[in-house]
């Protein structure tokens, strides 16, 4: 009897030193896996604001290289009659300034936004040669003056657009920090302007006329960070241009169409 007792606790004591350690190896594997999730909890988070800081740079201020060419087919030249004429710019700057305004937080998959554009600061400069292109120096009613269009000219423009945009950030599956900022944009937009010319007359004065009209704008950006570049092609196909003074016929408007081809730095924050 004393050597089966004596067996039964020998058996309780294995028993009881076996749960111990088969406790301890589960206390021991739980800790491993609440270590390791907490390290990729902190991963994901310090991934996801640098993604979050990366998609934050929605305003751009662009710098551009203007190709601009300016027609009419009512180019007075005498008579009542209107000619149709062309001119290329010699000189042609601008600036952009807006922000684009995402439908969504954060991007489709890390890599597409949907957006919206609003350019509340389009402003472009022209400068024109004078063209070998003589008009007569009056109408025939001798009241007033013919516009020399052809002269030196100069033209200033202010405009503001809006329209859609769609963002792609298309390296962000690699998930190397350097490449999530590469941006690729495309874009369409719809603007207004206002706009003045200064010509150039037989006597070397200034001449003024003013302008306003609809335009539309389409281009696409490539950008690292916060620079980069992009192209951009603007037709302003509706102009209503009127002369200042009236012995330039200040009642009667004229219909311009300006194609513009814009190469321009772009700045990102």
């Amino acid at each position: 009897m004393k050597k089966f007792l004596l067996s039964l606790c020998t058996l309780a004591c294995v028993l009881t030193g076996n749960a111990m350690d088969s406790s301890d190896t589960t206390r021991v594997t739980t800790l491993n896996d609440i270590i390791a999730q907490e390290s990729k909890s902190k991963t994901d988070v310090k991934y996801d604001q640098h993604l979050r800081k990366v998609w934050g740079k929605n305003t751009f201020f662009n710098i551009s290289y203007n190709k601009t060419k300016l027609s009419s087919d009512q180019f007075p030249i005498g008579g009542g009659r209107g000619a149709a004429n062309e001119f290329k710019n010699d000189l042609g700057v601008g600036i952009q300034w807006g922000q684009t305004f995402n439908f969504h937080k954060k991007a489709l998959g890390n890599v597409v936004f949907f957006g919206l554009d609003y350019t509340w600061m389009d402003v472009n400069f022209n400068q024109y040669k004078k063209a070998d292109l003589p008009t007569p120096g009056y109408s025939t009613d001798y009241e007033t003056y013919v516009m020399p269009w052809h002269n030196k000219k100069m033209s200033i423009d202010y405009g503001m657009s809006v329209g859609p945009s769609l963002t792609l950030y298309p390296f962000t599956p690699l998930h190397k920090n350097a490449a999530d900022n590469i941006r690729l944009q495309g874009y369409f937009h719809v603007g207004y302007k206002a706009m003045g010319y200064i010509i150039k007359d037989s006597s070397d004065k200034n001449q003024f006329a003013w302008g306003h009209g609809l335009y539309t704008a389409f281009g696409a950006n490539l950008t690292f960070n916060a620079i980069g570049f992009g192209f951009e092609m603007r037709n302003d196909n509706n102009i209503n241009v009127k002369h200042v003074k009236k012995e330039y016929d200040n009642k009667t408007k004229m219909k311009f169409k300006e194609k513009v081809t814009r190469l321009y730095i772009q700045f990102r924050f």
